[in-house]
């Protein structure tokens, strides 16, 4: 799918489309524009005689994911957790220290309680363009690495990717995590990173990944566990926007041009229009999880306020600037404060269980 489509035709096409919808798609990426227009067409009767069923609403979830991370930088700005000051908090946050993230935090975990790495063989679910498969093979973690993901162009890249880097070890697969089904007691360990957010079928998966662990294997995610269809409360928004509003203008400024709009909560067909799969069921997962696993440890990763407040703007605070650093600094103690105080929670989390 083209990144860059003619701009006359998106011009054409945002004059039609209902005010809330036309703010919306002048600051998201071009390839969530793409498929936003397609889809509120396709709700509204545009497109006659269509039904957006199921099996549609997967390709296109498969057709806006194939986009790869540098892409979607280009349209949508820096993902915010890639930011260094941003990256080296949630390692803090994943292991107690800056320089180990929650994957090294989970080997050395298990290490201490007697596993020997690397291990037979592991999955990855919704493993995208492959980065964290790469990840753990540099980390000696297991013989054999499998990764799944919805689309068939991320694992073409993620392919690729294994191969120029020499990594025999990974193996890419197509396949839909709504419909699971992976060999029985195959797995010493399931990682799910930013992936298990976009299952509706929560506890279909957890029955799945249950199967495929060996007794005694780990289940491991690193989620958004925050409002479905980012249904932000009234907190989030109050706390994020009177933060970021305050900010210099050079800060709030967009990839493609213009200062961000403010934030709002988006309404249920507006996500649905950009993403089916986005947050679907995304509170119900540390419920659904402990149903079925024993959970051995949850760190809170934060993000009620970073997650909206950074987006496409995370990219303009220079990790070397004082001031820059400084305001950062400020977003997150504002943060940690809210989250002690109760008064927002924790969007993101890491997740360890057990399948006994």
């Amino acid at each position: 799918m083209s990144l860059a489509p003619r701009i006359d035709v998106l011009r054409d096409l945002a004059g039609r489309l209902p005010a809330p919808l036309d703010q919306w798609a002048r600051t998201c990426g071009r390839t969530a524009y793409r498929l936003n227009v397609f889809a509120w067409r396709a709700l509204s009767g545009v497109l006659r005689g269509s039904v957006l069923g199921r099996w549609t609403a997967r390709m296109r979830v498969s057709q806006l994911w194939a986009a790869s991370p540098e892409e979607r930088a280009k349209a949508e700005g820096m993902y915010w957790m890639g930011h260094p000051l941003v990256a080296r908090r949630l390692r803090v946050k994943s292991s107690g220290r800056p320089d180990a993230d929650g994957y090294i935090h989970l080997k050395e975990r298990l290490t201490a309680e007697g596993w020997r790495f690397p291990v037979a063989r592991v999955l990855s679910l919704g493993c995208g363009h492959g980065g964290l498969e790469r990840g753990l093979a540099s980390l000696g973690v297991a013989e054999r690495i499998d990764g799944i993901d919805l689309s068939s162009g991320a694992i073409q890249e993620a392919r690729r990717l294994a191969a120029e880097a020499g990594l025999g070890q990974i193996e890419y697969h197509v396949g839909d995590l709504e419909r699971a089904d992976f060999a029985e007691g195959a797995f010493d360990i399931v990682f799910a990173h930013q992936s298990v957010h976009h299952i509706e079928d929560l506890d279909g998966l957890c029955r799945a990944v249950r199967r495929a662990l060996r007794p005694g294997g780990i289940f491991h995610l690193n989620e958004f566990v925050g409002p479905d269809r980012f249904q932000w409360t009234d907190a989030q928004l109050h706390h994020m926007n009177a933060f970021v509003e305050a900010l210099p203008v050079r800060f709030r400024r967009m990839p493609l041009g213009g200062v961000r709009p403010r934030p709002a909560r988006p309404t249920i067909a507006q996500m649905i229009a950009v993403d089916p799969s986005e947050a679907i069921r995304s509170s119900a997962i540390l419920a659904t999880v402990r149903r079925h696993f024993r959970v051995v440890e949850q760190r809170q990763l934060g993000g009620a306020l970073l997650h909206i407040g950074l987006s496409g703007i995370v990219q303009n605070f220079d990790a070397q600037a004082p001031e820059d650093v400084a305001l950062l600094e400020a977003f997150f103690a504002l943060e940690d404060r809210l989250m002690a105080e109760g008064v927002i929670g924790s969007d993101f989390v890491t997740l360890t269980a057990v399948r006994d």
